[in-house]
């Protein structure tokens, strides 16, 4: 954003400077704008309300890295539903300014960011050692608390690292913008360059290997136990369903995440529109064309395209959440209660039967596969 498009108006309330790029006229809102906030707003909701499921039955489980992801989804929607509701059209002089909630926001975004790369990460990694060994018992006391310790290693200290970035580079102090709400203006310097920009697409790649590793272990595995599937139905039906929870997992990690993850760093690259170099002193008290304090209020039609809808990313990723995590017997019949708790039992006499996809085949047979990975991909 250059000097010249900082001069459309000015205001002041109390000791703080609000620059707008441009001041919109009446009317505030448009179809499209109003479709845009009930789409992200009720999508939110919803995506939330299906994670809780999958949430409680992981956190009972021990799966750290599982939960912390989940989590991390949660709050990302719970800031997309407040920030469309508080800047839900165009009329920046009726706009709050954002005090204190923006201010904190900045950190909070650049945490989700570092925790949704890693809690995929671990997720993933964990899983591939587990299909690997592919144990017939559960992990003792030890083994959890050790393979937690791991996870945790591989989680937190990135976010942390971008967490104690975040005031340094911060080269304006917040944007404000309809619909999206609060926004870190980052200074494009190498710091945020080889801290912000190209950890994430390192960490997808690395996710996307060990997702490929997932799926050909599995089949390594299948082979080596074929002739003992064939004489179990109960565990051939378990198996195949595995195989298909894992190609999907593949399939959404390749083919969604990586390319979204990847076009999010070169986008971010362009913006930063070359390296410049990086003074503390320089960027915090002598900011220019502007103080650093200085408050941007952006109407929707200066946001680009990529910038408005960024916001769709955490609530898509509930989609794979539900079928990974909530479509494993014990979610299943989670929600077949629910619906009973609520009275649909009437309406739905089946409701009342517990859910089992085994239950069509003669009782007995060996187990397949780990106890994490029954509750994982079951």
């Amino acid at each position: 954003m250059d000097s010249s498009s900082l001069t459309h108006w000015y205001g002041t309330r109390g000791t703080t400077t609000i620059v707008a790029t441009v001041e919109p006229l009446s009317p505030y809102t448009d179809p499209a704008l109003t479709a845009n906030l009930v789409c992200r707003v009720l999508l939110a909701i919803v995506a939330n309300l299906t994670c809780l499921v999958p949430l409680r039955l992981l956190y009972r489980n021990g799966e750290l890295a599982a939960v912390v992801f989940i989590l991390n989804v949660e709050i990302k929607n719970l800031e997309t539903i407040a920030n469309a509701l508080i800047w839900r059209n165009d009329n920046i002089r009726s706009w709050w300014a954002g005090y204190g909630w923006c201010d904190v926001d900045a950190y909070i975004h650049n945490i989700s960011i570092g925790l949704f790369v890693t809690c995929l990460l671990a997720i993933i990694r964990n899983l591939a050692q587990q299909v690997g060994l592919m144990r017939a018992n559960a992990l003792s006391v030890q083994e959890r608390r050790r393979r937690n310790l791991i996870q945790a290693l591989i989680i937190f200290p990135f976010p942390i690292i971008q967490l104690c970035l975040t005031w340094p580079l911060t080269a304006q102090r917040y944007l404000v913008g309809t619909l999206m709400g609060c926004n870190w203006i980052p200074h494009p310097s190498w710091p945020f360059l080889v801290f912000f920009v190209l950890p994430p697409p390192i960490f997808a790649l690395i996710t996307s290997a060990y997702a490929v590793l997932i799926y050909k272990r599995f089949r390594q595995v299948t082979k080596t136990t074929e002739t003992a599937l064939l004489s179990n139905h109960i565990a051939q039906q378990r198996s195949q369903r595995t195989r298909r929870r894992l190609y999907l997992m593949v399939i959404s990690i390749l083919i969604p995440f990586l390319p979204v993850v990847l076009a999010l760093a070169a986008f971010n690259i362009l913006q930063m529109q070359g390296l410049k170099p990086y003074n503390y002193d320089q960027v915090h008290n002598h900011a220019s064309p502007l103080p650093w304090d200085t408050i941007l209020f952006v109407s929707s039609g200066q946001i680009n395209w990529a910038l408005m809808n960024n916001c769709y990313i955490p609530i898509a990723t509930a989609i794979p959440i539900f079928v990974f995590f909530g479509l494993t017997k014990d979610a299943v019949n989670n929600y077949r209660q629910m619906a009973l708790f609520f009275g649909l039992g009437t309406l739905f006499p089946r409701l009342r039967r517990e859910y089992d996809p085994d239950k069509a085949v003669s009782e007995g047979g060996s187990s397949f596969g780990s106890s994490q990975m029954r509750s994982v991909v079951r």
